[in-house]
Protein backbone atom coordinates (compact mmCIF):
# COMPACT_ATOMS: atom_id res chain seq x y z
CA UNK A 1 0.00 0.00 0.00
CA UNK A 2 1.63 3.32 -1.14
CA UNK A 3 2.11 5.73 1.54
CA UNK A 4 0.95 9.46 1.13
CA UNK A 5 3.54 12.41 2.83
CA UNK A 6 2.16 15.26 3.63
CA UNK A 7 3.03 18.44 4.64
CA UNK A 8 3.28 19.28 8.72
CA UNK A 9 2.57 22.81 9.74
CA UNK A 10 2.97 24.28 12.92
CA UNK A 11 -0.04 26.00 14.48
CA UNK A 12 0.22 30.06 14.40
CA UNK A 13 1.17 32.28 17.09
CA UNK A 14 -0.63 35.17 18.10
CA UNK A 15 1.92 37.95 17.93
CA UNK A 16 1.37 40.91 20.29
CA UNK A 17 -1.76 39.50 22.63
CA UNK A 18 -1.79 39.38 26.25
CA UNK A 19 -0.83 36.17 26.24
CA UNK A 20 2.24 36.39 23.99
CA UNK A 21 4.55 38.28 26.59
CA UNK A 22 8.40 37.29 27.17
CA UNK A 23 9.65 37.95 23.41
CA UNK A 24 12.26 39.71 21.71
CA UNK A 25 11.72 40.88 18.10
CA UNK A 26 13.81 42.36 15.77
CA UNK A 27 14.34 43.72 12.03
CA UNK A 28 16.31 42.26 9.33
CA UNK A 29 17.74 43.74 5.84
CA UNK A 30 17.86 39.90 4.61
CA UNK A 31 18.03 36.69 4.98
CA UNK A 32 21.75 36.51 5.28
CA UNK A 33 21.21 38.83 8.52
CA UNK A 34 19.00 36.45 9.87
CA UNK A 35 20.98 32.93 9.32
CA UNK A 36 23.90 34.73 11.15
CA UNK A 37 21.28 35.66 14.18
CA UNK A 38 19.86 31.95 13.95
CA UNK A 39 23.53 31.01 14.35
CA UNK A 40 24.19 32.69 17.01
CA UNK A 41 20.87 31.99 18.37
CA UNK A 42 21.48 27.79 18.14
CA UNK A 43 24.55 28.69 20.26
CA UNK A 44 22.67 30.00 23.11
CA UNK A 45 20.88 26.62 22.97
CA UNK A 46 16.88 27.67 22.24
CA UNK A 47 14.75 25.12 21.26
CA UNK A 48 13.71 25.24 17.31
CA UNK A 49 10.27 26.21 19.00
CA UNK A 50 11.49 28.90 20.52
CA UNK A 51 12.34 31.27 16.88
CA UNK A 52 9.88 32.27 14.64
CA UNK A 53 10.66 33.68 11.08
CA UNK A 54 7.96 36.15 9.68
CA UNK A 55 7.96 37.41 6.64
CA UNK A 56 6.40 38.26 3.44
CA UNK A 57 2.05 38.83 3.38
CA UNK A 58 1.62 35.54 5.65
CA UNK A 59 3.90 37.28 8.23
CA UNK A 60 1.65 40.35 7.70
CA UNK A 61 -1.02 38.18 8.53
CA UNK A 62 0.42 37.10 11.63
CA UNK A 63 1.03 40.06 13.40
CA UNK A 64 -2.72 40.56 12.81
CA UNK A 65 -2.06 44.76 12.81
CA UNK A 66 -5.44 45.29 13.50
CA UNK A 67 -6.93 42.77 15.71
CA UNK A 68 -9.16 39.89 14.46
CA UNK A 69 -12.66 39.38 16.40
CA UNK A 70 -13.56 41.63 19.32
CA UNK A 71 -11.52 40.54 21.30
CA UNK A 72 -8.64 41.21 19.28
CA UNK A 73 -9.34 44.56 18.46
CA UNK A 74 -10.03 45.50 21.74
CA UNK A 75 -6.48 44.72 22.71
CA UNK A 76 -5.35 46.77 19.36
CA UNK A 77 -7.19 49.38 21.14
CA UNK A 78 -5.83 49.12 24.19
CA UNK A 79 -2.16 48.81 22.98
CA UNK A 80 -2.84 52.02 20.95
CA UNK A 81 -2.39 54.01 24.31
CA UNK A 82 0.57 52.54 24.74
CA UNK A 83 3.95 52.17 22.34
CA UNK A 84 2.93 48.77 21.70
CA UNK A 85 0.49 49.36 19.02
CA UNK A 86 3.24 51.84 17.11
CA UNK A 87 6.04 49.01 17.46
CA UNK A 88 3.41 46.20 16.00
CA UNK A 89 2.95 49.15 13.11
CA UNK A 90 6.68 49.28 12.90
CA UNK A 91 7.26 45.45 12.10
CA UNK A 92 4.15 45.36 9.35
CA UNK A 93 5.79 48.41 7.58
CA UNK A 94 9.34 47.07 7.96
CA UNK A 95 7.38 43.60 6.31
CA UNK A 96 5.54 45.30 3.89
CA UNK A 97 9.27 46.49 2.53
CA UNK A 98 10.26 43.37 2.37
CA UNK A 99 12.31 42.59 5.41
CA UNK A 100 12.07 40.42 8.22
CA UNK A 101 11.18 40.07 11.49
CA UNK A 102 12.22 37.43 14.14
CA UNK A 103 10.63 36.60 17.33
CA UNK A 104 12.03 34.88 19.86
CA UNK A 105 10.04 33.71 23.01
CA UNK A 106 11.61 33.79 26.18
CA UNK A 107 9.42 33.23 28.47
CA UNK A 108 10.52 30.09 30.03
CA UNK A 109 14.32 31.69 30.23
CA UNK A 110 14.24 35.24 31.11
CA UNK A 111 17.84 35.66 32.15
CA UNK A 112 18.44 35.22 28.12
CA UNK A 113 17.12 38.33 26.88
CA UNK A 114 20.74 40.01 27.72
CA UNK A 115 22.54 37.47 25.32
CA UNK A 116 19.58 37.78 22.75
CA UNK A 117 19.85 41.01 22.14
CA UNK A 118 23.48 40.84 21.38
CA UNK A 119 22.83 38.10 18.78
CA UNK A 120 20.14 40.42 17.24
CA UNK A 121 23.11 43.31 17.51
CA UNK A 122 25.54 41.16 15.94
CA UNK A 123 23.40 40.20 13.36
CA UNK A 124 22.53 44.06 12.33
CA UNK A 125 19.15 43.71 13.28
CA UNK A 126 17.24 46.81 13.57
CA UNK A 127 14.47 47.79 16.01
CA UNK A 128 14.54 45.42 18.28
CA UNK A 129 12.85 45.13 21.33
CA UNK A 130 11.92 42.90 24.71
CA UNK A 131 8.12 42.52 25.07
CA UNK A 132 7.73 41.32 28.76
CA UNK A 133 5.01 41.67 31.55
CA UNK A 134 3.72 45.30 31.75
CA UNK A 135 7.12 46.18 30.06
CA UNK A 136 8.99 47.13 26.78
CA UNK A 137 11.92 47.59 26.72
CA UNK A 138 14.11 48.97 24.07
CA UNK A 139 17.14 46.55 23.21
CA UNK A 140 18.66 48.93 21.04
CA UNK A 141 20.45 48.17 17.32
Amino acid sequence: MPTRSRQVQRPGYAHFTLLSRGRVYGTFAGLEDVQQCMTRLLDLELGDQAVQIIMGDEGHRTLDVDGRGLWGRFVRLMQGITDERSHIEQYAHALGRGEIVLSVDLSGSPKSVAAVAQAFRDSRAQFVNHYGPWVVEPLGA
